[in-house]
């Protein structure tokens, strides 16, 4: 390529642009090219004529795009792309459309969870592969790993909810497993997130640092549609909130399983596009507007976002222009100023803000979030839209007991809608106690005793007939 094609061109604009965006010297990104394994030194003086006349190696480009994280998003919020400027240079192909990629990506998911159902079927472990999975990926790489069963649910209604798993490096030449790309790739696939509990290794101070914790999600991971489509009624749902200590994922996971839906929350779909287990505020809310506009039909998701689109002032409610899917029903977890203020502090180290800040940024935008609902432009999102308090809870059974609270109310308000209970339902329902026995017998109990209208009273505890 000639210096000053057009290929060229376009990447002296970015490389402008990145610079300032991230604030970066001449100098300073010399210094770390140099440090990478390009074979030839350079000065801050090539560098700055990088911007106006002379090009970098064409070796060199993929390195100075990782270290100014470059992406199609011009305000940098985006996980880093490697492909972006290969693709503004015209050296790629222009990227899929954003709809065309989340088609495939749930589509991926979908033969994903397809493909573990047949192991499963054929093993007799069918959700209970992934704790196996990452053992057996750890172990090939030195590290150590820790699994165990977390039971937990309302008081006198036990569910085996999760499988925690903690890692351990046990020598200094094993990089961290955040910093293992097989293991990240074993964490996307099988659905794991962060832990949050103490860790099962010793923890003496000197070991905290050499560990992870993760967990993989029995209730609220991604789940694929249980035979026909049940309810014309309800062609798709969305359960949202504004941080992760409403358990959206939860709340949506239930209601998939109670009407036979597939289930996807927006973080695992920005993980699937990002391959990060950690994915980014901004692209989740984009996942999540796009689903508005384009709801995947028969499926429940989850979204959880403090912030809100600045390119979007009807999210999370609807698409830019106001439209969105007439058939889809909302259910928005409203968290208290408890429950807020108790997550502010993780929430803050996640945003780099204090904890007062990330309490002010939260509540501001659960503001704006219901204000927006009641704007005469969304009537027609309002009718179909249902608001759940969700208050802190002291205990993991009163959290459930929150959980399952709000499934019940999106129950009623289905029902409300004209979705009844009928024996294709009553089938979904037999087939989940066979395939999730340590969830649905207490589950389905928990349900039928609270009278939910979807739920047979034959799994109610006064039954004799489960």
């Amino acid at each position: 390529m000639a210096s000053h094609d057009a290929g060229w061109e376009a990447f002296r604009e970015e490389f402008r642009h990145w610079m300032e965006l991230r604030g970066m010297t001449s100098r300073t990104l010399a210094a770390r090219l140099n440090e990478l394994t390009v074979d030839q030194p350079f000065d801050e003086h090539v560098v700055k004529r990088w911007r106006h006349s002379t090009s970098p190696p064409l070796e060199a480009v993929r390195h100075i795009a990782s270290l100014l994280t470059m992406s199609d998003d011009p305000s940098g919020q985006a996980p880093y792309d490697s492909a972006f400027i290969l693709r503004r240079m015209g050296l790629l192909a222009p990227a899929a459309p954003a709809q065309e990629l989340l088609d495939t990506s749930l589509r991926l998911q979908e033969l994903r969870l397809r493909l573990s159902e047949v192991r499963g079927q054929l093993s007799r472990h069918a959700a209970r592969t992934g704790a196996g999975q990452l053992v057996q990926t750890a172990l090939s790489h030195g590290y150590a790993a820790a699994v165990f069963p977390v039971w937990e649910g309302p008081v006198g209604y036990p569910m085996h909810v999760a499988d925690r798993i903690d890692f351990r490096t046990p020598r200094d030449d094993i990089p961290a497993v955040e910093e293992n790309d097989e293991m990240l790739a074993a964490l996307v696939a099988n659905a794991a997130v962060p832990g949050t509990r103490h860790p099962r290794f010793s923890t003496q101070p000197d070991d905290l640092a050499e560990q992870s914790h993760w967990a993989i999600q029995l209730i609220g991971r991604p789940s694929m549609r249980n035979g026909k489509a049940i309810h014309p009624a309800a062609p798709a749902i969305a359960v949202t909130a504004s941080t992760t200590s409403a358990w959206a994922d939860d709340v949506g996971g239930i209601i998939a399983w109670l009407l036979g839906y597939g289930f996807v929350s927006t973080r695992e779909i920005a993980r699937e596009l990002t391959r990060n287990p950690i994915a980014t505020d901004a692209l989740r809310s984009e996942v999540h507007d796009q689903f508005v506009a384009r709801p995947p039909s028969h499926h429940v998701w989850s979204h959880h976002s403090v912030m809100v689109p600045e390119d979007n002032p009807n999210s999370p409610w609807a698409a830019a222009d106001g439209t969105g899917s007439p058939g889809l029903v909302h259910i928005r977890l409203v968290e208290d100023h408890r429950l807020i203020e108790w997550t502010s502090e993780w929430l803050g180290g996640q945003l780099g803000m204090s904890a007062e800040e990330a309490l002010t940024l939260t509540e501001t935008t659960a503001s704006t979030v219901e204000a927006r609902l009641h704007s005469g432009a969304l009537a027609h999102v309002r009718r179909r839209t249902l608001l759940v308090p969700t208050p802190f809870a002291e205990t993991s059974a009163q959290r459930w007991e929150n959980a399952l609270g709000a499934a019940l109310a999106a129950t009623r308000f289905l029902a409300e809608l004209g979705v009844e209970r009928t024996d294709g339902l009553d089938a979904v329902h037999d087939r989940l106690m066979r395939d999730e026995p340590d969830i649905a017998h207490s589950l389905l109990r928990w349900l039928a005793d609270h009278e939910c209208p979807l739920v047979n009273p034959k799994f109610s505890s006064w039954s004799n007939r489960v």
